[in-house]
Parts: structure tokens; sequence; C-alpha cells
């Protein structure tokens, strides 16, 4: 009977382990979404607006088992040049997305998706849509010109933190015993 039991014992013992070891654990995600406008002057004196969305997608898994935490962000930043008109148009579209009920993490890509074609985007005399522009900055009385290209840039940093130990120190106190 107790070879049994410790037979019993071992095989729970290692299916305990196994399953520790094999466990998946809960990643909570949040995602933060900002959005910017920039009216730029081109060297011809026109005025485009840079619009910049920002996505942050930030996963945290913990693992208590091992102590260790994992944190993984996906950042994407889009670049469009719009119109002043259709940069109007889109904060309009946007401030009633948001102000919904039903509004979603990631409320602004979606209503630039839904909003913005490419009427709305800034295009050269032969109506082609551009993709960078050289927009006029007065740094110090003096004019700068700078080039900006409308490209979507995605990076993904992860990094693993172990829980710190910890070291408890118990102070006692003791009687002086004199040895007189």
């Amino acid at each position: 009977m107790n070879k049994i039991l410790s037979g019993i014992f071992t095989l729970f013992v290692i299916a305990t382990v196994g399953e520790t070891h094999a466990q998946t654990f809960r990643t909570f995600q949040t995602t933060t979404q900002e959005i910017t406008y920039t009216n730029r002057t081109l060297a011809d004196g026109s005025v485009v607006v840079e619009t910049v969305v920002e996505t942050v997608v930030v996963d945290l898994t913990p693992n208590p088992v091992t102590a260790e935490s994992t944190v993984s962000t996906d950042t994407k930043e889009e670049t469009l040049f719009l119109t002043q008109a259709a940069a109007t148009a889109l904060q309009t579209a946007i401030a009633s997305a948001e102000s919904s009920a039903s509004a979603s993490d990631t409320v602004i890509a979606e209503t630039v998706a839904a909003e913005v074609d490419d009427d709305d985007k800034v295009q050269d005399s032969s109506g082609n849509v551009l993709e960078e522009i050289t927009y006029v900055e007065v740094v110090n009385g003096t004019p700068t010109f700078t080039t900006v290209t409308d490209d979507t840039v995605e990076t993904n940093d992860v990094e693993t933190t172990e829980r710190a130990e910890f070291t408890t120190i118990v102070e006692e106190v003791k009687a002086i015993v004199s040895q007189n």
C-alpha cells in the first residue's frame, strides 16, 4: 500500500512541476494613441498640415514562477500631409468618434483610415500625392529648409526584468551582561 501511495505521490509531484513550467501566463495590454497637427509652410508659400498618428501598444506578461516580467512595446508612427480643410474635418471626425460610447482604444487610427483618402492629402500640380515635403523654418533669423517624408515607422522593444531579491534584516536587542 505504501508503494502505491508513494508512486501516486511521485506522479502527482512530476505532473505538478511539469504543469508549472508549461503554463502560459496572462498578458495585460494597454493601447494609447495620440495625433498631432503641425502647420508647415512650403517654399512656395503654401501651408500644409503635417499630421502624425502615434500608436503605442504595451504588453505586460508577469511570470510568478520565475519572478520575471516581460514588457513588449510596439510603437507605430504614421505621418500624413493633409490640406488645411482636410485636417480640420479630421479633427472634427475624431472628436465626434471619441465622444461616442463605443469608442475603442484605436479610435484615432480607425477614424484616420475611414476619413482620409488621396483627395485629402497634399498633391503636386500633376495631381500626385506628395510623399515628401520641404518646409521653411526661421531659426535665429535664418531660413532653414527641412525635408520630411510620409513614412510609417514601427518599432518593437522587448524588456525582461527580474524581480529583485531582498534580504530581511532583523535587529535583536540583547542586554549587556557584565563579567565583573
